[in-house]
């Protein structure tokens, strides 16, 4: 069981699909304690060479989760292929009082109900066909991260007469 540590945020993923285990991964490698659970064993066994705490729950309840240690975690992130399941795993990590619960939705009705029991809710597949598609519509657009509706950071390409000039000397605003 994971103890609480005041200079690191500790993580719980609940299943471990292609991004549950992506994110759990990305994590440890980070060098943050996380907590993967998944009810296919294979899949738990691949964690476990990125955190001692990878476990096999062949039912993911309330009671196993407080087993577990999830309750012990700072964010807990509910990734759950079947809408059922991932409605009444995301409420269950809510009522052990986890600080942050970020709940994967695939429909806007599964995310409604998320949002209405008090996660956050991220939309992973049309998150990235955004960026995808904005990427693809402009040829000096290489990346960008969106901060809220107005704002967004972009990762552009520049000529190479700009290189090696410092903005001061490029004067954009000009």
């Amino acid at each position: 069981m994971i103890k609480k540590k005041k200079e690191s945020a500790s993580f719980g993923v609940i299943g471990l699909g292609r991004f549950g285990t992506a994110l759990a991964i990305t994590l440890a490698q980070a060098g943050k304690e996380v907590i993967a659970v998944d009810r296919d064993e294979s899949r738990v066994k691949e964690l476990r060479q990125y955190t001692d705490y990878a476990f096999v729950a062949d039912t993911i309840y309330s009671d196993t989760l407080k087993e577990i240690g999830i309750q012990n975690c700072d964010v807990a992130v509910c990734i759950g292929e079947k809408i059922d399941a991932s409605i009444l795993i995301t409420m269950s990590v809510i009522d052990l009082s986890v600080p942050k619960v970020i709940a994967k939705a695939s429909s806007v009705e599964q995310g409604e109900v998320l949002k209405r029991i008090g996660a956050t809710v991220v939309y992973p597949e049309k998150d990235m066909a955004v960026r995808l598609g904005k990427r693809l519509i402009s040829s000096t657009f290489m990346d960008y991260i969106a901060l809220d509706n107005s704002v967004e950071i972009r990762q552009i390409s520049v000529p190479e007469s700009m290189l090696g000039a410092s903005v001061m000397e490029l004067n954009i605003r000009k």
